[in-house]
């Protein structure tokens, strides 16, 4: 690898696939020969304590319905001599919190962080004249990393479902059954196809700026109702593809 002008190797870290793309394309366009590398793990889901494959993937099962290919807890190692360019989203649950995680497994890595724009998908962007975010880079030291360090630190304590970026902005930890509410009370007694259930639900999470574990969370919590009696589905298929009501008390 070319070592950049202060003579250390230049990695550019993201947290999420669309942001690895976007920098990984950018990096890819400059004179240096420098390196970008996806640090995932999906850190907003599922257990802290004990997360191994099996953990994980029983929680997935009971969550989503499905378990996901290649579950992995391990994370991405850099050199350590490595000068390191943190691209996040802070308003991205999964970016945010597979941030703070690699912040905590580093242990008083110092960093550079660059926060990335909420529409940094938008072509409008241009992340092809990296100088520009680089110059304005944030040097983190151990004294701010330390943050980052309790912060994570109180969410694997808290060992909740779901971490995920409140209406506030701040990353908190969610049971699953804190969706609850949101999902019984659109129910109505009226047969509704699911799917106008489902985005009733999303619309309402949204307009109180709640961050949700996605669609499939709700249609799979939609069919556990049904297992429990406290909905109906009109036909026996698939519950995104039928009618569903809340059955009479």
């Amino acid at each position: 690898m070319t070592q950049s002008k202060d003579d250390k190797n230049i990695v550019h870290a993201t947290f999420s696939n669309t942001s690895f793309n976007i920098i990984s394309s950018a990096v890819s366009k400059r004179n240096f020969t420098e390196s970008c590398v996806l640090i995932g793990g999906d850190w907003h889901l599922g257990p802290l304590k004990e997360r191994n494959t099996k953990t994980l993937s029983a929680w997935f099962s009971e969550n989503f319905g499905y378990v996901p290919e290649n579950l992995s807890t391990n994370a991405q190692a850099i050199d350590q001599g490595a000068k390191i360019f943190a691209w996040v989203n802070p308003l991205s649950s999964d970016e945010y919190a597979n941030f703070i995680h690699w912040t905590s497994s580093q242990r008083m890595r110092e960093f550079f962080l660059i926060s990335l724009p909420e529409n940094a998908t938008n072509s409008t962007v241009n992340f092809h004249d990296l100088a520009i975010f680089l110059d304005d880079a944030a040097e983190k030291k151990v004294r701010d990393i330390k943050h980052y360090i309790q912060e994570w630190d109180a969410l694997t304590n808290e060992n909740s479902d779901f971490r995920l970026i409140d209406c506030t902005g701040k990353i908190q930890s969610f049971a699953s059954s804190h969706f609850d509410k949101y999902i019984i009370n659109f129910i109505t007694k009226e047969w509704e196809p699911a799917p106008i259930v489902a985005l009733r639900i999303m619309e309402k999470l949204d307009s109180e700026k709640q961050a949700f574990p996605g669609d499939i969370f709700i249609y799979h919590h939609l069919e556990k109702l049904c297992l429990s009696g406290a909905i109906e589905k009109q036909a026996n298929v698939s519950i995104a593809q039928t009618l569903i009501r809340a059955t009479s008390a």
